[in-house]
């Protein structure tokens, strides 16, 4: 796995863009290689229906076993532990080249914990390094949000927290607006608590996938919020959010006067920039957007826009 906890929050900047892919659909599948979002999550979960299921985890393995070159990060979202899919997602999923799992559902500290101690076991079984699996719970019931912290807190092995709009307007039993004033409060909750247990923040879908300037807006309240990566659901999202949640010109020039200022200040606590007091936690703050300069750079570059419709 290619993820450790830090406290450079850098590690997983990376992921701005998580594109959901259903495993039952070979078409999407085969499309997949001519994308470069940061991440993959190839679903067995909600794109699939109760009746795919089986042939969904059995495509994840014909699928990953054949297809282990990618420059994207891949991850597999598992059904809810609460039923009766998950114990063979998990069997499958930890036996392939994955950088992690999605766990959807994720409501309290002790559902973590169990999950796991059984992926403990599992990894001595199938002599994985322990703690190798890693894992990025979606928070997406009001249960979940007030819980988060001690969600992301509950596991060595989780590197960020997903926010799931669509549930929690289902469970909350309120209508998702384009505006998404009705979110505001869970989107924000979340962030702060992926902050406080310093792991990444990542925004939900934006489901109208035609809507390009919704989705912008949408992308730029996330990030107002401490969100650094969004999920997605059509590759034509992948380089709007990119663009989004890249370092702007702005926010560069000004990193690169913080450091260098601080920098020639050999040591000195406190330094002015553009009149204003700087000091060591907003030095890090300037490192960690330079320090995503040449990831969006790259990445940026290498988006591609082509729809798996």
């Amino acid at each position: 796995m290619k993820f450790r906890r830090s406290k450079d929050a850098s590690q997983t900047d990376a992921l701005r863009s998580l594109l959901f892919v259903p495993l039952d659909d070979p078409r999407k599948l085969a499309k997949v290689k001519t994308l470069r979002p940061d991440a993959f999550i190839l679903d067995l979960e909600d794109s699939v229906s109760p009746d795919r299921k089986v042939a969904a985890r059995t495509a994840l393995t014909e699928y990953l076993g054949h297809n282990l070159n990618y420059e994207s990060k891949i991850f597999v979202r598992v059904n809810s532990s609460s039923t009766t899919f998950f114990d063979a997602d998990l069997h499958a999923a930890i036996a392939l080249t994955l950088d992690g799992i999605v766990l959807p559902k994720c409501e309290d500290p002790e559902q973590l914990k169990r999950i796991e101690h059984r992926l403990t076991r599992l990894e001595a079984k199938t002599s994985i390094t322990r703690g190798s699996i890693r894992l990025l719970p979606i928070v997406e019931t009001a249960r979940g949000i007030i819980h988060a912290y001690e969600i992301a807190r509950s596991s060595e092995r989780i590197v960020a927290l997903l926010f799931g709009p669509e549930d929690y307007c289902a469970d909350m039993g309120i209508k998702r607006t384009a505006s998404g004033n009705e979110l505001s409060m869970a989107r924000m909750q979340l962030s702060q608590a992926a902050h406080a247990a310093q792991v990444a923040a990542i925004d939900g879908v934006f489901s109208d996938f035609g809507d390009t300037g919704g989705l912008i807006e949408d992308a730029n309240r996330g990030k107002q919020m401490g969100y650094t990566g969004k999920t997605l659901i059509h590759p034509d999202q992948i380089q709007p959010v990119h663009r989004v949640f890249a370092p702007s010109e702005d926010e560069l020039t000004w990193a690169q006067e913080v450091v260098q200022t601080f920098e020639a200040a050999n040591g000195s606590g406190v330094v002015v920039v553009r009149g204003r007091m700087v000091d060591e936690p907003v030095v890090r703050q300037a490192r960690r957007i330079l320090s995503r300069r040449d990831i969006a750079t790259r990445q940026i570059a290498n988006a591609d826009s082509g729809a798996v419709s």
